[in-house]
């Protein structure tokens, strides 16, 4: 039902049959996109029928900045320093046209809208703050982007009543707060605050080298976030997942978190807060390998985390996360249930978990056995020895990895919860009412699942401010160039690297601001 429902929302805006290669303009400048690892999935049923639909014409550009790199690009660098997880390398817009987003309309000159359907490599800046009302989803089908929502003044900036859509490659997304609510004109059904899609969406080259970061997603009515079709190479950090509907207009009950489904592979998920979402915090189902680290789970309902593996040997890495219990959290849940299936009796495969360093209501210290965390829904048949020591020892040595599976990654030090709860999400300019009442209740532990926005307080309101001064229209304020000793009358010097370390000196002033 999902694969249908997604597909008809792609041919109903243009998608479909819409090409999204690489070769047509959308390499960056003096770069090489990443090289990764590409899975190969197996297969799920493809639509016999293809709708036909005409592209949309590709809107100009308001506002940009032609780039002149001057340093060759350094391979493996992170997209922003610090940044770790699949895909993180990534170029994303580095080195592309600055496009300013002027407007909070849907579209029109100066959206948001035109700035992700304008080709090439791009870094869009806000020089405006404030709540964007869209009225379909928002497609990201050009690659090589970097949206830099730590630009906009006054509040920041929202996105509600529809999501953002990937499906294309190499993309930055920061400082966003997606609260599409239910009071658009998406269908509940695909009504996710970001979504991520692989290469089964027409011509789409589908997502994967892609960083989410410090971005806010609320209030989805299908998933909040997810990651579909095959998607790869991607990384979700330092971000807010809370409040899922749980009824919304669906009618039942579909509180749901973080879905990485269908064959998705290599997704970093860390350091977040997942709160007040039913289930799914994640759901990892057919094959792929992920890690889950430093991250908080706080108030689940029937389920926590999830990993359905249907003859797909899936590997997840689980390490340091901290699962808090709230009000609507069932007494005899598990923080992490593993269901481990074989279609018609076929294949022998089993997921295999890595688990360090993970606390919550089961095991509230390292001193108790990790096996009292997880839930198992395996064929009994299967299960080896004749005593209970005898079958734990054989699930342990089935499911449980001794060595991490995935990529690289930095031990969260200290606090893993004052760490989470003190910069996740969009606090750039600063965290909304929406954001700061989830963290405290998570504090506080109070609050609980919500069905629609409005038993909250409904959407909040984001002002704006005077942008700073930006002669040049090349993202960088006149203030900050003159102490850099960069030239504020010339566009160019954006582009360029004077301190050689592989970030364009735009991009300098973007970490800057982080």
């Amino acid at each position: 039902m999902k694969t249908v429902n997604i597909l008809a929302i792609l041919a109903l805006v243009g998608i479909v049959g819409t090409s999204c290669t690489s070769g047509d303009g959308d390499s960056p400048p003096n770069a090489t996109p990443t090289p990764t690892a590409t899975p190969t999935p197996t297969p799920t049923a493809t639509p016999t029928t293809t709708p036909t639909v005409t592209p949309t014409a590709t809107p100009t550009a308001t506002a940009t900045a032609e780039p002149t790199p001057t340093s060759a690009p350094v391979a493996g660098l992170p997209v922003f320093p610090g940044a770790e997880g699949f895909g993180s390398t990534t170029p994303a817009g580095r080195g592309g046209r600055v496009i300013a987003v002027t407007s909070l309309a849907d579209r029109g000159p100066g959206s948001l809208r035109e700035a992700l359907e304008t080709p090439g490599p791009r870094v869009v800046i806000f020089r405006v703050g404030g709540v964007i009302r869209l009225r379909e989803l928002l497609f990201i089908r050009h690659p090589f982007v970097t949206v830099a929502g730590q630009t906009a003044p006054g509040d920041g900036i929202m996105i509600r009543d529809a999501g953002i859509v990937v499906i294309s490659h190499d993309v930055l997304l920061q400082h966003l707060r997606v609260r599409p609510g239910d009071e658009g004109n998406v269908r509940p059904e695909d009504n996710d605050a970001i979504a991520l899609l692989g290469p089964k969406v027409g011509d789409a080259p589908g997502a994967f080298n892609v960083v989410i970061d410090h971005v806010s997603a609320s209030w989805g009515e299908d998933e909040t976030i997810s990651t579909f079709f095959g998607a790869h190479d991607i990384t979700i950090s330092n971000s807010i997942i809370s409040e899922a509907l749980n009824v919304g207009r669906r009618g039942v009950g579909h509180s749901a978190g973080l879905l990485i489904g269908d064959y998705s592979d290599r997704v970093s998920m860390r350091y977040n807060l997942l709160a007040h979402n039913d289930f799914r915090n994640p759901l990892i189902i057919k094959g792929g390998t992920h890690d889950f680290i430093g991250n908080v789970v706080y108030d689940w309902g029937i389920e926590a985390s999830l990993i359905v593996d249907i003859d797909s040997s899936t590997r997840v890495d689980f390490i340091r996360n901290r699962y808090l219990a709230g009000p609507s959290s069932g007494g005899e849940v598990k923080e992490i249930w593993i269901e481990s299936r074989t279609p018609r009796g076929k294949g022998s495969t089993r997921p295999r978990l890595y688990l360090s360093d993970n606390i919550g209501p089961n095991r509230p210290n390292e001193e108790v056995d990790v096996i009292e965390m997880l839930s198992f829904s395996i064929d009994p048949s299967v299960i080896q020895g004749e005593t209970l020591e005898e079958q734990i020892a054989w699930v342990k040595q089935t499911y449980l990895a001794e060595a991490p599976q995935s990529a690289a990654f930095t031990a969260p030090s200290g606090d893993v919860i004052e760490r989470v709860l003190s910069s996740a999400g969009a606090t750039r300019p600063r965290r909304d009412e929406v954001d700061r009442r989830v963290v405290d209740q998570v504090w506080s532990r109070t609050g609980r699942i919500i069905d629609n926005p409005r038993q909250v307080g409904g959407f909040p309101t984001l002002s704006s401010a005077a942008p700073p001064q930006d002669s040049d229209a090349d993202g960088m304020p006149d203030e900050w160039e003159l102490w850099q000793g960069l030239d504020p009358a010339s566009a160019l010097d954006g582009s360029q690297d004077v301190d050689g370390d592989g970030y364009t000196n735009l991009e300098e002033y973007l970490h800057s601001l982080l």
